[in-house]
């Protein structure tokens, strides 16, 4: 690896922050020596538990950073430094959130002792999680369902990604209910890979080959008639109101997609000052000012509740081709040397692609579509 790749990100930035954020210096400091250096080694060979226990021990993994401008850049910086940390980075905050809003409801009781043997260990971090519900936003049939019986529910059916399996303790798996049911979502909190412990008729298949992100640890999830006790059933929601939050926040820009773009855009600038390369430093500045626009225009429609759908997702489609065209830009600027494996600028292409289908859903896939059709106007 050459030596300045490791510092291009983010010991200089030429994006910089958004203005919202307050990161202290020494966690910025920490993610780039933990994370940038084994980045590489982390997508051919996977996520390690003592990096994610590391963040935990230095306040950045658990409860959100608040005001919630430091969460966001503190994504950007994770996805940035390593993608693959980061996507079993965010996997924590939906069970977390889940647990922490369930309203007291016929399983009260079995509902608050599972808050108290999880929660603290969510918050602080000790305790990793994992979640597994976007299968809930497919059409079709439900997959997998949820089946009321005497003391708690039955799964069955398949889950075709559940990521960091093998380094969470907990996984957070979203399943639709069947008759009576149907419209509510059964939020079950099973034991992961790193917990020891099993449930009969869970099982976990081999890691997936994936082009980005194979070191997430991500396996598919069968279960077969798999009894899941009421004591384990964190909460029970409403389908139409889950699936109506969701349609709104999977619209939003994702924050480490300009995490990808601003360290593309770094390595840019650190090759145009390596090379005195005027035409380098001009496409870096002119990237980084583009960078800062759609970051200030989809942050501010985030914390906008009245922010019309629309413009939710134009600014998505328009940072997600951003972080893709940064990195494109990167490998141009490199030639031949961007295509040896391990370099940075080739696995910053392939995250940036990755990130095109996470999240996915028919409405998000149709702006980036449009967007790359030019049917669309720029946010």
């Amino acid at each position: 690896m050459i030596a300045s790749d490791v510092q291009a990100f983010p010991r200089r930035d030429p994006v910089g922050p958004d203005l919202s954020s307050g990161l202290d210096p020494d966690q910025v400091a920490l993610l780039a020596d933990a994370l940038v250096p084994h980045a590489e080694e982390v997508d051919a060979h996977g996520v390690q538990r003592p990096t994610i226990d590391l963040l935990a021990d230095a306040g950045l993994l658990g409860s959100p950073l608040s005001p919630a401008g430091m969460q966001r850049e503190l994504g950007e910086l994770i996805a940035g430094c390593d993608a693959s940390t980061w996507f079993c980075w965010v996997q924590h905050q939906a069970p977390l959130r889940i647990l922490e809003a369930a309203t007291p409801g016929p399983n009260a009781p079995a509902a608050q002792a599972l808050r108290q043997a999880l929660l603290p260990g969510l918050r602080s971090g000790e305790l990793l999680a994992a979640v597994a519900h976007a299968h809930v936003r497919r059409p079709g049939p439900p997959n997998p369902t949820a089946t009321r019986v005497d003391g708690g529910w039955q799964l069955n059916g398949t889950l075709d990604w559940v990521t960091s399996w093998d380094i969470a303790d907990v996984v957070m798996v979203m399943a639709q209910g069947t008759g009576p049911d149907a419209e509510s979502l059964v939020c079950a909190y099973l034991p992961a890979g790193a917990s020891g412990d099993e449930i009969p008729g869970v099982a976990a298949g081999a890691p997936l080959d994936l082009l980005a992100m194979s070191g997430t640890h991500t396996r598919p999830v069968t279960f077969s008639a798999a009894r899941v006790p009421v004591e384990r059933v964190g909460a029970v929601l409403s389908r139409e109101e889950w699936l109506a939050r969701d349609a709104v926040s999977s619209s939003d820009a994702n924050p480490a997609a300009f995490g990808l773009a601003r360290a593309s855009i770094a390595e840019l600038d650190a090759l145009a000052m390596q090379r005195s390369d005027p035409s380098l430093a001009e496409l870096s500045d002119a990237l980084a000012e583009e960078c800062r626009g759609v970051r200030r225009g989809a942050y501010s429609a985030i914390e906008d509740p009245d922010a019309p759908i629309e413009v939710r997702l134009s600014y998505r489609a328009a940072a997600l081709e951003l972080a893709v065209r940064s990195a494109t830009a990167v490998v141009i600027a490199r030639a031949g040397g961007a295509m040896r494996k391990g370099q940075p600028a080739e696995r910053r292409v392939r995250e940036a692609m990755f990130l095109l289908v996470q999240a996915q859903t028919a409405a998000t896939r149709r702006a980036s579509l449009a967007r790359i059709s030019g049917t669309t106007a720029s946010p």
